[in-house]
C-alpha cells in the first residue's frame, strides 16, 4: 500500500511542477521543508515553498520527473519514500533527462497525503 501512495505522490507533483502549477504548494504540510539540487533551494514551510516554485517556474523551461526505481515504507500516518530517476528539462529545443533522486516523508492529512519532507538532488559524478 505504501508504493501506491508514494507512487501517486509522485505522479500529482510531477504534473503540477511540468505544469507551472502554482497550487504544488498546496501538496505540502504549513510546516514542511523542501532542500532541492541548487545553492539556495532550501525552502521551510509553505509559504517559502510556494516562492521557491514560482522562481523555478519562472524559467524558461519546464520541470517533471520520473522515478522508475522507487522504495517505501510507513504505516497509516507516515510514509518515507526514496526515489531514482530522472528530473526531465523541456525546452523549446527539446528534452533533457538529468540523473535526479528524492528522499521525501509523506503525511496523512484526512483523505490527502501531503509532504512534509522533500530533498531532492542530482547526484554527483
Amino acid at each position: 500500500m505504501t508504493i501506491e501512495i508514494a507512487r501517486q505522490a509522485l505522479e500529482t507533483i510531477s504534473r503540477r511542477m511540468r505544469d507551472r502549477d502554482p497550487a504544488i504548494a498546496d501538496l505540502f504540510v504549513p510546516h514542511a521543508l523542501l532542500v532541492g539540487s541548487g545553492m539556495g533551494e532550501i525552502a521551510r514551510g509553505r509559504a517559502a515553498i510556494a516562492a521557491l516554485f514560482a522562481g523555478i517556474h519562472a524559467r524558461d523551461y519546464t520541470v517533471s520527473w520520473d522515478f522508475p526505481e522507487l522504495d517505501s515504507r510507513g504505516d497509516a500516518a507516515r510514509v518515507w519514500l526514496f526515489a531514482e530517476g530522472h528530473a526531465v528539462i523541456a525546452r523549446a529545443g527539446g528534452l533533457d533527462r538529468l540523473p535526479y533522486r528524492l528522499a521525501a516523508v509523506l503525511v496523512a492529512e484526512g483523505d490527502d497525503w501531503c509532504w512534509e519532507l522533500f530533498h531532492g538532488s542530482e547526484p554527483g559524478h
